[in-house]
């Protein structure tokens, strides 16, 4: 990026009074974090991605309230992908309004093309997360333009592009290793998850070998990141599956619950967020990886497990059921979201123990509450996740078909992701349910400053 542009910004962000809990609040997602301000606190753009000169084209207008709190124009969010002090991708932890979530299959057993392919990528991702086309622009009639385009006028509108790594990546399923990184691989690094309680795993939706968790606040942004981010790696590296999701819509009054579900119901009330001190200390002992996680744990230390699973809602039997049944299936009220147990409102303690005039549970055990509210009661392992629905119309029998993507980080996948999904065993919500797609990804850590691309730290240590 320019010099002239990076004082542009600086001087922006310091003339809009620009601060990070701010804008988190004018985004107020489920558990934000990474949905970011124009300049997200804790990143810098001082070593940004260089090819490109042309600066985006933005619609005049006020981004922040008069006291520099809200976001008013989305086009102009920027979060830096480079020289975040926490040592965390921002993507990981935000809850953008769209996503395309997209797993590869490698192509090619080259390493110096898997090195080209993620040089290639990291200037792309940084020109597009600054709201940059993802190379300059010629006039060049006879040749491919090399951006797309649909995108050029929109800004970067929040957008965020995460790196990860399948265990396959490291080591094929027959042992080889591919990259000479098989040394390395993470010990708690799985290529799979065991079977859960609905699980209808289908192996085109499982799996893969790169994975980029790709999120902005405008869907066309989204989308053009992913397009070239695709085109990139052509030759190189295929797509497995691709998702495409949605949350909910912010507005510059900002948002102070969490999100409903398409079941109506509030979702994600007990997530940790990570832009609070209470929730950052939680993301630290169960999401983070500690750099003495692992027998080269410095090389992932500020990267996380993410455990991604896609599944299907059984919108026709659950429609059927009466108020009081969905929310004792719940464990909490449909409009407020208070839990069974009682309460002011959604962040409300819900008491496990309680019960009615004549003894009988007020939250029912096999209800969604209790059955996961339990294992944290009884491990103190917090779920750090987030979630976005997906709808797609409907089957061959004429049933609707939609659901969500969640990712739960994890530092240990065991104790904070695996035990909480053999609660589904006990949960009668799982009727509901039907899980369709499942992968584990080394979340990478965040990009330095003095990096050249992403991942950089791991070939460097087995050149």
């Amino acid at each position: 990026m320019s010099e002239i542009r990076e004082g542009q910004i600086q001087e922006e962000n310091e003339r809009a009074g620009v601060t990070r809990r701010g804008a988190l609040r004018g985004l107020a997602g489920l558990a934000a974090g990474a949905a970011a301000t124009v300049l997200v606190g804790g990143c810098s753009n001082s070593a940004a991605a260089t090819g490109t000169k042309s600066a985006p084209v933005i619609p005049d207008g006020e981004r922040w309230s008069e006291d520099g709190d809200v976001v008013t124009n989305v086009q102009r969010i920027v979060s830096p992908m480079r020289g975040c002090e926490d040592g965390h991708q921002p993507g990981v932890m935000g809850s953008q309004q769209n996503v395309q979530a997209v797993a590869f299959n490698m192509i090619t057993e080259d390493r110096d093309k898997v090195i080209k392919l993620l040089k290639e990528w990291t200037t792309a991702a940084e020109n597009m997360c600054a709201g940059y086309p993802v190379k300059e622009p010629d006039a060049k009639k006879y040749s491919a333009p090399k951006d797309t385009g649909e995108a050029y006028d929109l800004g970067a509108a929040g957008l965020t592009i995460s790196f990860g790594l399948g265990a396959t990546f490291f080591q094929t399923s027959d042992g080889k290793d591919r990259y000479g990184l098989a040394s390395i691989k993470p010990e708690k690094l799985d290529a799979a998850m065991r079977k859960f309680p609905g699980d209808y795993l289908e192996d085109a939706e499982c799996g893969g070998d790169l994975f980029l968790l790709i999120a902005a606040e405008d869907p066309k942004v989204c989308f053009h990141a992913m397009r070239n981010m695709v085109r990139i790696a052509y030759g190189k590296a295929s797509i497995k599956w691709n998702k495409v999701g949605y949350y909910h819509t912010i507005s510059p009054e900002g948002y102070a619950h969490a999100d409903r579900d398409l079941f109506g119901f509030r979702d994600g009330t007990t997530a940790p967020d990570p832009g609070t001190e209470e929730g950052a200390k939680i993301w630290d002992e169960c999401a983070w990886i500690a750099a003495d996680d692992d027998p080269n744990g410095k090389l992932y230390a500020g990267g996380t497990y993410m455990m991604w699973r896609a599944f299907n809602m059984k919108f026709e039997s659950w429609d059927e059921q009466t108020l009081q049944e969905q929310e004792r299936v719940i464990g909490r009220t449909k409009l407020e979201g208070i839990p069974l147990s009682g309460g002011d409102d959604e962040s409300a303690e819900p008491d496990l123990k309680a019960t009615d005039a004549d003894g009988n549970a007020l939250i029912d055990p096999r209800s969604h509450i209790a059955c996961f509210r339990s294992y944290l009661n009884e491990s103190g392992h917090y779920m750090c996740r987030w979630g976005w629905n997906w709808s797609n119309g409907i089957d061959g029998l004429g049933q609707l078909q939609g659901g969500m993507y969640t990712g739960g980080m994890a530092r240990d996948p065991e104790k904070d992701f695996y035990q909480y999904m053999d609660r589904w065993r006990d949960c009668d919500l799982t009727d509901y349910f039907k899980f369709t797609g499942s992968a584990v990804w080394l979340m990478l850590p965040g990009l330095k400053s003095d990096q050249e691309y992403i991942g950089q730290q791991l070939f460097e240590a087995t050149a």
